[in-house]
Parts: structure tokens; sequence; C-alpha cells
């Protein structure tokens, strides 16, 4: 993974993005975009836990949405939303 300080710039955008009524999916998508070459699964729980206070289990758990892993335990859209609704509605 990258030194922290590096994750931190997208983080940030990622929090100035969002509105308050995105979608986990939109948030995820900016996220990918934000992070760009530099973006796995390790990355995006990063800036999740960082732009969102998304606990560490729900941030891993987030980074199997089927847009990033084709594997066995790929989530749904909806799965991600549920995962991350209590922090996106928190903010």
């Amino acid at each position: 993974m990258l030194a922290p300080r590096l994750l931190e710039p997208a983080a940030q955008e990622l929090m100035r993005n969002y509105a308050g009524d995105g979608s986990a999916t939109d948030v995820a998508r900016t996220a990918r975009e934000l992070l760009g070459a530099r973006f796995d699964s390790c990355t995006f729980t990063y800036v999740l836990m960082r732009a969102f206070d998304v606990e560490f289990h729900a941030a891993s758990e987030a980074a199997h949405w089927h847009e990033f892993d084709n594997g066995p335990r790929a989530l749904s859209d909806a799965d991600l939303e549920t995962l991350l609704s209590p922090w996106l509605t928190r903010n």
C-alpha cells in the first residue's frame, strides 16, 4: 500500500465532493477515479475510512463490490448501499 500521505488528497477530495445525498456506488466510482493507477482494495479501504470514518471491516468488505472484484464474495450495488449507508447518511 502507498504511504498514507499520498492517499490523503484523494480522501479529502472524496469527502468534499460528497453532498450527503449520493449513493455508495457513486462514492466508490469517484474514489476509483480519484485514485487512478493507485486504486486497489487497500487504497479504497483507506480512503473510505478517512473520508467517512467507515470502520475497517466494513471498508474492507466494500472493496469486494462487483465493479472492483468479480470473485465469489463480490457485493451487488444494493449490498454496497446497505453496507455503507450508516456512514454516508451521517455526513
